[in-house]
């Protein structure tokens, strides 16, 4: 299914940045891939100059490169970047905790309480690969909801541009199979402890799933290598 025909009134270079932005993310646009705009008018469905207009916004999320006289690519993947991006995403997630835990109000909570509920029942189903972008969705709303009460539009703009590079390397380490990890369990705790508003331990519990994606994805790295 092309990814941009049920997004609602968008522009067209709207919807070439959704869907791009998209596929960089879930690795069905490789790091390293060269960006032809030919081609990519073909599978998008849009015109040269909307998605030099969507390329622009990518390079300025940092997803994509323009390089002189070469075009387009995918940017690259490397273990001190996904270091890097690890560590600056447990800054800005536990500045939006703390933000969110302190002033949200009851429609914050119910926000939490419902995104979770959601992604705990996705959670306990047999999945198939189709199935999985659900479960990546609901994870998204998850944390998202948790946030979403801070009054600060710059921190969550900042916070999601890193949490969509984190979200790649996760992408990215599926590649190795399984992590041996909990996740359902990891966010049941996560959950629990915000609903107390306890910031401390809301902090302490994400910035070790943070850490662990962070972890696995540089083992799959570490594996690509092998391979190459």
């Amino acid at each position: 299914m092309n990814f941009v025909e049920d997004q609602g009134f968008m522009t067209d270079a709207e919807l070439a940045y959704a869907a791009i932005h998209h596929d960089i993310i879930h690795n069905r646009l490789p790091p390293g891939h060269k960006l032809k705009v030919a081609e990519l008018r073909e599978t998008y469905k849009v015109g040269s100059a909307p998605l030099r207009e969507a390329l622009s916004r990518l390079i300025g999320d940092r997803l994509v490169v323009q390089q002189s006289q070469r075009g387009f690519r995918v940017k690259q993947t490397s273990a001190e970047d996904v270091q890097d991006v690890g560590r600056v995403r447990v800054m800005l997630e536990c500045e939006a905790l703390r933000d969110s835990l302190a002033k949200g109000d009851d429609e914050w909570e119910a926000r939490v309480v419902a995104s979770y509920h959601r992604l705990s029942l996705v959670e306990r189903r047999e999945r198939d690969e189709e199935q999985l972008d659900e479960l990546e969705a609901r994870n998204t709303d998850f944390h998202e909801a948790l946030v979403s009460a801070s009054p600060s539009w710059w921190l969550l703009e900042l916070r999601r541009q890193v949490y969509a590079h984190h979200e790649r390397y996760r992408y990215l380490s599926r590649t190795t199979g399984g992590s041996g990890r909990d996740t359902p369990a990891e966010h049941a705790a996560i959950f629990d402890a915000a609903i107390r508003r306890d910031a401390k331990t809301t902090c302490a519990l994400m910035t070790k799933h943070i850490d662990l994606t962070t972890d696995t994805a540089l083992h799959a790295l570490a594996d690509q290598a092998k391979g190459d």
